[in-house]
């Protein structure tokens, strides 16, 4: 092992050194016996441990009387637990898309969570980690031909500016942009393309794309509703040229003349009159249909742009809504008066003729000059509507998934808070892979201002706290878990370091929880730190200068021990320059390493064997790992059996 010493330097090294006592390590997710391994940490030394499972069914496998005895053990060894919440979509996405539905039932599951959480720490803010997304697909950025990520130039912004698009200078470029169907819930990817016009080359965003697919869907819903329209008005004109016609007029009198007679009607007359008026009748069932059909339409058309118009996106659709709602009070009233006058109408010409023949010509005649009014004004109504701005049926996945976890979010905190006040669980939210939404660091920062803001919104309202109270409240208890693991995922998309770290900067302040891991920027391999490329350092430094100073950093170096059969605990706390003793001055243990390695190794019996036979197992090679031991302390003097 003593080959394995971390000598790595770079532009990104720094002094940062990351005391033992500030440090943690997670249990295996992989089962429900979260108490041993608790245990098995806590007799390595460990004093922040974070118990919990990735699935939903194991955690629900945990026993209520495992909690409670996880808080005495804690009490006891003096150590402290945060938890690693299920993976879980507080947006409410599933495999088969989104649903109200989904996104409710895991609103109550999150509170489960965080009330079995509370168990464990009752006197304290105990950290709950959730993820911010169970793995919806976000965006991608363009990189230019040198593989760096593709920015936005001052012209370039001009261009788009020009389009109605608010693009800023610097801003990355995207190459794939999901999003999803407000409607039916389904995510849908939109790419950036180059395409070889006759003209031109032209080069199409996936935010112009965007843009298009909502008029579109808007044109193709108007479409739809004229296409009725137009085939009422044929209908009602092949009525008018029945009724207009000098044999239908002529048949007509003979028919009348030959009542009032007391005559018999010719048979040849009175069948083709019959076949007129089964012309028209037919006509007329078919015109009644397509009035179901605009009518349904056109109210179906304005619920729609009122479900999804959602707020204004940049300037020019901030200007077109407010003209829009002006034009769309005017159609209200006009629909409501107009359509409340026809049929106002209908009923008295049905009353007039109701001793007659219904079907007669001048009742035909009159019926028919109101369905012609009708048609006109639904002319005029689906005029109106089609100049509205196209509503948003298509929205960012990221938008779309932040809207919706504002929700979930803010009414767990508030759940919690109410039932625990003070000493309510932090929901520290993790971001996931950074190709995935609510995953950088803008975005979750959004993300937690908007769950703050909504969050107070709720409690002032339901607690009597002012605003001020409530913000503190909000600002303890909401936060963010930050895994440099997963952000350094972004490493495949050509990003620098120094990028990487920019992330950190950004979202260090709202940062309550900290995940610590290594890999090569291509897998989340969870390596110890120090043997991977991941500049941990230089993230912890931006974390120290804003960050929560009693945060917990939870070392996750499982596949470490997984795979090669060793603790990962030495090269992380070499890394980590962490102080031998529980004071900083003094050697650290990079500074010590020739005495751990000489452990690992074999080398020599340094110490007394017999001190560690007795209290550790069976000498240097069982010494807890975090003090350079192979071997298990589980067959020490103090193992936890009975009498000892």
């Amino acid at each position: 092992m003593a080959e394995f010493h971390n000598e790595r330097s770079s532009d990104m090294d720094t002094d940062t050194r990351l005391a033992f006592s500030r440090q943690g390590a997670p249990t295996s997710p992989q089962t429900p016996n979260q108490i041993a391994e608790m245990g098995r940490l806590l007799n390595s030394g460990m004093k922040n441990v974070e118990v919990g499972t990735l699935q939903q069914e194991m955690f629900e496998t945990i026993p209520i009387q495992h909690f409670k005895e996880m808080k005495r053990v804690a009490k006891l060894t003096g150590s402290k637990i945060s938890v690693h919440g299920p993976l879980v979509d507080p947006a409410g996405f599933t495999q088969q898309g989104w649903t109200e539905e989904s996104r409710e039932e895991n609103e109550r599951y999150i509170k489960a969570v965080m009330d079995r959480s509370h168990e464990l720490d009752p006197d304290g803010n105990i950290p709950v980690n959730m993820h911010t997304t169970l793995g919806v697909p976000g965006t991608i950025t363009a990189v230019d031909e040198k593989g760096k990520p593709m920015r936005w130039k001052a012209e370039e912004v001009e261009r788009m500016r020009d389009k109605g698009f608010t693009f800023k200078r610097g801003e990355e470029v995207k190459q794939l942009m999901h999003v999803v169907d407000k409607e039916k819930g389904q995510i849908i990817p939109l790419k950036r393309e180059v395409l070889e016009y006759l003209d031109e080359q032209r080069t199409w965003t996936p935010e112009e794309r965007l843009e298009m697919l909502n008029r579109t869907s808007w044109d193709q819903d108007q479409l739809q509703l004229m296409s009725y329209n137009k085939a009422k008005q044929e209908l009602e004109h092949m009525n008018n040229r029945i009724t207009g016609d000098p044999k239908w007029l002529e048949l007509n009198t003979e028919v009348r003349e030959a009542a009032l007679q007391g005559e018999g009607v010719p048979k040849e007359a009175q069948l083709e009159l019959e076949k007129m008026h089964s012309r028209i009748q037919l006509n007329n069932q078919q015109i009644a249909e397509y009035d179901q059909h605009l009518y349904s339409g056109i109210n179906s058309l304005h619920n729609k742009y009122v479900k999804y118009r959602g707020e204004p996106q940049n300037e020019r659709e901030k200007m077109e809504y407010g003209r829009a709602e002006k034009q769309l009070k005017k159609t209200r009233k006009e629909y409501h008066n107009f359509d409340e006058k026809w049929h106002k109408q209908v009923r008295e010409i049905q009353h007039q003729f109701r001793d007659e023949q219904m079907e007669g010509p001048e009742y035909n005649h009159k019926i028919n000059q109101l369905q012609l009014q009708r048609s006109e004004f639904h002319d005029q109504i689906l005029s109106d509507l089609s100049t509205l701005p196209a509503p948003h049926f298509y929205v960012s996945a990221e938008d779309f998934a932040k809207d919706k976890s504002v929700e979930t979010l803010s009414n767990v905190a508030a759940h919690s808070y109410k039932k625990y006040g003070e000493k309510s669980p932090i929901l520290a939210m993790e971001n996931f892979m950074p190709t995935t939404v609510l995953s950088r660091a803008d975005s979750m920062r959004d993300l937690i201002k908007k769950t703050r803001k909504k969050f107070v919104e709720k409690i002032t309202k339901s607690k009597g706290l002012s605003e001020s109270e409530a913000q503190a409240a909000a600002d303890r208890i909401i936060g963010a878990t930050w895994d440099v693991g997963h952000l350094h995922q972004l490493r495949k998309q050509g990003f620098s370091d120094k990028e990487l770290v920019k992330e950190t900067e950004k979202i260090a302040p709202f940062v309550k929880h900290v995940h610590l891991t290594d890999n090569f920027g291509h897998a989340d391999s969870h390596l110890p730190l120090g043997m991977g490329d991941v500049p941990i350092k230089a993230h912890l430094k931006e974390l120290e200068k804003t960050a929560d100073k009693d945060r917990r950093n939870i070392i996750e170096a499982g596949a470490y021990p997984q795979h090669f059969k060793q603790s990962p605990m030495p090269q992380s706390l070499e890394y980590l320059e962490s102080p031998v003793y529980t004071y900083d001055a003094g050697p650290s243990w990079a500074e010590a390493r020739d005495m751990y390695a000489s452990y690992l190794v074999g080398y020599g019996d340094i110490l007394p064997e017999k001190h560690f036979d007795t209290f550790f197992g069976a000498g240097f090679s069982r010494l807890p790992k975090e003090l350079g031991g192979q071997g298990q302390a589980n067959k020490s003097q103090f193992s936890g059996t009975p009498n000892q």
